[in-house]
């Protein structure tokens, strides 16, 4: 972390600009490499076991204030969001009779989006920001903890079933009552939800609540190392209605997609603890019939002399719960170790070994692994 004092050369050159403000400028960074083992038994041969070096990352964040009230926020991750990209694909004609019988194709990995967050702020009281660009919508408690400072390498299976990655938008957040009373409501354009299957057209409008009636509460979920009870209730609604649209650009039917969270957090000397429930509606313009989606999740941590956290999660999501259910369960065991306790901050170094498993109830297909990864923060 540094501040960068971007008029000194300028004031040297020309006393002139001697009165300029300062821009402050903060950097915060991570690396976390991680080796992961899936075993797959349902899938085909090729799929069944894969071992490597999957799901690793590293982020850049900057920060800063160009005056009291006007700031930025960008952060950069490599390796979070990755697809297989198609880099060849060339005809074969097998009997030589001039037609094509096959196409040879080939692929590498690619990265996705690398923004998770570019937003600029703006505070005219300390009791409120305002927020514009690319971010992530805080519909669950999970979705607002940092990166370095979830308890798992990854959030919660059901967390991202409902809603993942970051959007592009405009949100105002308040704080009130020494951050025991935390509420925000934004407006944005839907593409985190999965629903874009389809061309569509819509406005997504997001609102939270989060009560700390014991005192101030953060979203970090590994930093809880000692001090009194706190507890943490909150709620969150997604309202999206949207218009979908064919290949031909015509519309085809009108949606009303309702998401709902609510969620209970509680710490006590090292024992981080936390729950939330998930439900989803969707209406359109051609059926009567509803389409029903739930999850929920809980998970706990808690930190032990020398640096070791026990931590355990599990949960379950179910998408079209009302005609065709696909029901998904998710169970994760493992064990984080603090090795720099006497750092500016005892997570900076934080190395995880966990049992991870997936069950796909309807399709009748699991999978289970384990992994470690090593994160190391500034």
């Amino acid at each position: 972390m540094f501040s960068l004092f971007t008029t000194a050369a300028l004031t040297l050159a020309n006393p002139a600009v001697a009165d300029a403000k300062v821009v402050k400028l903060e950097t915060h960074g991570y690396v976390a490499p991680q080796f992961q083992s899936v075993w797959r038994p349902q899938a085909r041969p090729v799929d069944q076991n894969r071992v490597g070096m999957t799901k690793s990352k590293a982020g850049l964040i900057f920060e800063g204030e160009v005056s009291p009230v006007w700031g930025f926020r960008v952060h950069f991750v490599l390796g979070e969001d990755t697809f297989e990209a198609l880099t060849v694909a060339q005809p074969i004609d097998e009997n030589n009779d001039g037609t094509t019988d096959a196409v040879y194709t080939e692929s590498r990995g690619a990265m996705g989006n690398m923004v998770v967050e570019a937003t600029v702020k703006y505070q005219p009281i300390p009791a409120l920001n305002i927020k514009f660009g690319r971010m992530r919508i805080p519909f669950t408690s999970q979705a607002q903890s940092p990166n370095t400072d979830l308890l798992f390498p990854d959030r919660a299976g059901p967390n991202q079933a409902f809603l993942s990655g970051s959007d592009m938008g405009a949100l105002a957040q308040t704080t009130l009552f020494d951050a025991k009373v935390v509420g925000s409501a934004g407006v944005f354009n839907g593409t985190s939800t999965n629903i874009f299957k389809t061309a569509r057209q819509g406005v997504l409008y997001t609102t939270r609540l989060d009560i700390n009636p014991l005192g101030a509460f953060g979203f970090s979920e590994t930093s809880q190392w000692a001090g009194p009870f706190l507890l943490g209730v909150g709620s969150g609604l997604i309202y999206n209605p949207y218009t979908a649209y064919d290949r031909a650009g015509y519309a085809t039917v009108s949606v009303k997609d309702t998401r709902a969270s609510l969620s209970a957090r509680a710490s006590f000397y090292g024992l981080y603890v936390v729950g939330e429930l998930l439900q989803r509606q969707q209406l359109d313009s051609m059926s009567s019939r509803p389409q029903w989606g739930t999850g929920w999740y809980g998970q706990a941590g808690w930190h032990l002399p020398k640096g070791f956290e026990p931590i355990f999660r599990m949960g379950e999501s179910t998408i079209d719960e009302a005609f065709d259910p696909q029901t998904t369960r998710w169970l994760d065991v493992g064990l984080n170790y603090y090795p720099a306790l006497k750092a500016a901050r005892a997570d900076q170094v934080k190395i995880t070994l966990h049992y991870l498993s997936e069950d796909r109830i309807d399709e009748n297909a699991s999978a289970k692994g384990v992994a470690s990864r090593v994160q190391v923060s500034w």
